[in-house]
């Protein structure tokens, strides 16, 4: 039995709040708005002029023993004016809803990226990738579409009940209120049908997500699924979670079945008997008009189309409330990225690094790190080591204002971290992780990452200067070759070179590696070995090790445990100290020549 309880759902009063806050990215455009409902009003108008036009042939063209057939030529001109008119004004209301709605999603879209850019990094560690992702892009499309779409016809559908109702009330009374006796019977079926069919359709969109989450995680661990022989455990998931999003989608189509066509079908069927049947009593007491009686036929199946039209799109309506809410969720969301002092302003000059009992925590609960005290004078280099867990990423996360911390003090130059606007501190600081990432585009595009001011010169000597070049020239297109995604053609030590070259062109006062040659292979490690010298040579330098060969000449070692630094000093000093750097130095040494 398939479990729903991951289903999301909204309450009523939550639905209006969002609707409420919805409608207010509509006020930028509230002239096009107005042009949009304008020109629906005249279609409308137009639209109910053809069976007028229809019930004066019938009436006055056609007489016992003659046909007026200037009569029938002169309202047949008028009725395709009428016709090209309405045409006209049609695509002018839908042009305009279908602008507005694309704007708003537009807008809505951008909104939440830029916020997305502010979120903290703890947003990011506790909110899956592809949830994020389908926010930015399926929900979004989702209110485009209701936009586009679902508002537009029921505006319009309103509109044209009324009218019809006023028009068919003028010609006759009677007969209007017939049709009217069935509206409370649609607004029931509506209700009924919206009801049921929006818990559906939420069913089968989370089982189609499901369905596409379990396609996307299949194509990019492809190595890992037919390494591990895992293709008919994976194939059988993806099977049964197909199988639920077809039986959610046949409930939807079996309730369409009954509630939808058929049930409009009948109304309207038993409208026009209704409507025939009081007709025949009628004439028999009375004259009736057989051009009033057209147009009421006419105008029962124009009643009851857009009631037709409201219940298809009722579902899709709850659906993108439900989007929506999603969105304004990520909009609402609290945790941003750490915020620097207001008038912050300083300059960093010597690069001189200070940790003063630093105390952190990713959670609020678990300490990290825990009173943290050291200091980098410039042109230094401090390297980190321990076991994983130690808390050396963690140092370097407040070091990088990823995250907030609330014990302790960091400073540089003498000045709280919080003092320097966030582009100095980044503009003057410089990353390189253990995974480099590489964006879709060229070499070139890769190591100045959008930075127009950054020459091509200035890429081909940093790229020299980290030994890069001596790949990239080997490549037919140079630095103007294309990386695929995350740059899965090139080797990682490749990659890390390129990911060296983008950090040193920028020339940072500040270096931080972070485990930045733990992938690199021994032969392409000697390759960069004097670089990273010369990369260091007057800046101030944080190295986190995995190789303690690479830190051997750093000016000092801090060895952390536990978030704690428990032993420091020179490679020399804390060898003859011997406690757990040299434990570790001699664990690294005996697995080398073993």
């Amino acid at each position: 039995m398939d479990n729903y309880d991951d289903i999301e759902v909204i309450t009523g009063r939550e639905q209006m709040q969002v609707l409420k806050r919805l409608m207010g990215y509509l006020n930028p455009y509230r002239g096009a708005l107005l042009i949009a409902i304008l020109t629906l009003l005249a279609a409308t108008v137009f639209s109910l002029l053809g069976p007028i036009v229809i019930k004066n042939i019938v009436d006055t063209a056609f007489g016992k023993d003659h046909v007026n057939m200037d009569l029938i030529y002169k309202n047949i001109t008028i009725y395709a004016g009428v016709i090209l008119v309405y045409s006209v004004f049609r695509y002018l209301y839908v042009y305009q809803f279908k602008k507005i709605g694309n704007k708003v999603t537009q807008d809505l879209r951008v909104a939440v990226y830029e916020k997305l850019q502010s979120m903290g990094m703890r947003y990011f560690d506790q909110t899956p990738s592809g949830s994020i992702v389908s926010r930015v892009t399926n929900d979004t499309e989702s209110v485009m579409e209701m936009l586009n779409d679902v508002v537009s016809v029921i505006v319009s559908s309103v509109i044209i009940i009324i009218c019809i109702l006023v028009t068919m009330f003028i010609l006759d009374a009677t007969m209007a209120l017939i049709c009217l006796l069935f509206l409370p019977v649609a607004i029931l079926i509506i209700y009924l049908y919206q009801k049921f069919s929006t818990r559906y359709y939420l069913i089968a969109r989370e089982r189609l997500s499901q369905l596409n989450t379990r396609l996307a995680e299949s194509i990019s661990g492809m190595n890992i699924i037919q390494l591990f022989v895992q293709q008919k455990r994976i194939s059988k998931e993806f099977e049964d979670t197909n199988r639920e999003y077809y039986e959610a989608s046949m409930r939807n189509t079996r309730l369409d079945g009954i509630l939808l066509a058929p049930t409009i079908h009948l109304l309207t069927s038993l409208a026009l008997a209704i409507l025939i049947l009081n007709t025949g009593l009628r004439a028999l007491t009375t004259v009736v008009s057989v051009g009033t009686v057209t147009a009421f036929i006419e105008y029962i199946y124009r009643y009851f189309d857009p009631m037709f039209q409201i219940m298809d799109r009722l579902a899709i309506f709850q659906q993108a409330v439900v989007s929506a809410y999603r969105v304004f969720m990520v909009l609402d969301h609290e945790e941003v990225a750490p915020s620097q002092n207001p008038g912050a302003n300083a300059v960093i000059e010597d690069a001189k690094i200070e940790f003063k009992d630093v105390t952190f925590s990713y959670d609020g609960k678990n300490n990290v790190l825990k009173n943290i005290s050291f200091t980098v004078n410039p042109g230094e280099t401090i390297a980190l080591v321990g076991h994983t867990g130690s808390g050396k990423s963690s140092i370097i996360n407040v070091m990088m204002r990823f995250y907030e911390f609330y014990e302790g003090e960091v400073l540089i130059d003498g000045k709280s971290i919080k003092d320097y606007p966030m582009d100095e501190l980044r503009a003057k600081t410089g990353l390189v992780l253990q995974d480099p990432f590489m964006f879709y585009g060229t070499i070139a595009d890769n190591v100045r990452l959008k930075n127009k001011s950054i020459t091509d010169r200035e890429i081909q000597d940093a790229c020299e200067f980290v030994q890069a070049d001596t790949f990239v020239n080997q490549l037919t297109d140079g630095y103007e070759h294309r990386v695929i995604e995350r740059g899965s053609s090139f080797s990682t030590g490749q990659k890390q070179l390129l990911a060296f070259a983008r950090t040193i062109v920028t020339n940072p006062k500040i270096l931080i590696l972070d485990e930045a040659t733990a992938n690199i292979d021994t032969e392409t490690e000697s390759l960069i070995q004097e670089g990273l010298e010369r990369i260091r040579r007057g800046r101030t330098s944080i190295a986190i090790a995995h190789r303690l060969s690479t830190i051997k000449d750093a000016n000092k070692i801090l060895v952390l445990d536990k978030g704690r630094i428990v032993e420091q000093g020179t490679h020399d000093e804390l060898i003859a100290l011997k406690g757990n750097y040299f434990a570790m130095y001699q664990l690294q040494q005996s697995e080398q020549y073993a």
